[in-house]
């Protein structure tokens, strides 16, 4: 089984999309089961301009009051019914939604700190708990389950959690073979400006030394470091992949080179 977290940057690309729901489709017909997060961040700003609020960021996590989150809600449950309707009428996919109300996973609200001073992100929460029995059966019925990180907490409310921990947190309890994020860039370079110091095989020590470095920041840090949490965590193997790059899941997976970054132990 494999967590497919794809990053609205990608996403917000037609052609783009359509070839890496493609890819996610061979996946289904060579019999893999598929989890996708659905990320939408540009398409959530977009939004909450379109109607006259500007978007507040604090350390890259997004400020998230009542009526952001009715945004934040309405742009990624369309993203993710888009999917499922295009994977089922388009690539014959047996795939469906994983819903918030399901309950399959529980977030509790941020509490965020900032040196001395608590930040209040308003509905920004984290992944408490997975109900991995309840996925594992669903995935009996749809082999490929969509969802987006907007989570139940257990307190009743939703959150907006971010989408590559929402994806190391279900690719962990599941014991994933893989965890793939795609993305806009190649992986993991140690310089971001030249594409030929693209790290292809990276070990989660080496790893952790160049977060400390400095080399892996920005957005490529919270993926980086959700992958390290997943492979302690006993996901086989973490893979970070250009979207751009046609048939990139699949070139990725079923070859030796492959296209982009692999962190490994």
């Amino acid at each position: 089984m494999f967590v497919v977290k794809v990053g609205g940057s990608i996403l917000r690309i037609q052609n783009v999309a359509e070839n890496i729901m493609r890819n996610i489709a061979f996946l289904e017909v060579v019999g893999i089961k598929v989890i996708v997060v659905c990320g939408g961040g540009p398409f959530i700003t977009d939004e909450i301009e379109k109607r006259g609020k500007k978007p507040v960021f604090i350390d890259g996590l997004r400020v998230t009051d009542r009526e952001t989150l009715e945004i934040v809600k309405d742009v990624l449950f369309g993203v993710r019914d888009d999917i499922v309707k295009h994977l089922k009428e388009k690539l014959d996919v047996r795939a469906d939604i994983l819903s918030p109300e399901e309950n399959f996973t529980t977030a509790k609200k941020i509490h965020y700190q900032k040196g001395a001073e608590v930040i209040d992100l308003g509905f920004v929460g984290q992944i408490t708990d997975v109900n991995a029995e309840y996925i594992t059966r669903r995935l009996e019925e749809n082999r490929v389950l969509v969802l987006a990180p907007i989570i139940s907490g257990d307190d009743g409310l939703l959150y907006n959690v971010n989408g590559d921990a929402v994806a190391s947190s279900l690719a962990e309890a599941l014991k994933a073979e893989k965890l793939i994020f795609i993305t806009d860039v190649a992986g993991v370079m140690r310089n971001p400006q030249n594409p030929d110091t693209l790290i292809s095989v990276l070990h989660i020590s080496e790893a952790e030394e160049l977060i400390e470095q400095n080399i892996i920041k920005g957005g490529m840090l919270p993926k980086v470091k959700a992958g390290i949490s997943a492979i302690k965590k006993g996901v086989n193997k973490v893979h970070i992949i250009s979207g751009g790059i046609p048939n990139s899941i699949i070139l990725e997976v079923f070859t030796e080179l492959g296209v982009g970054t692999e962190i490994l132990v």
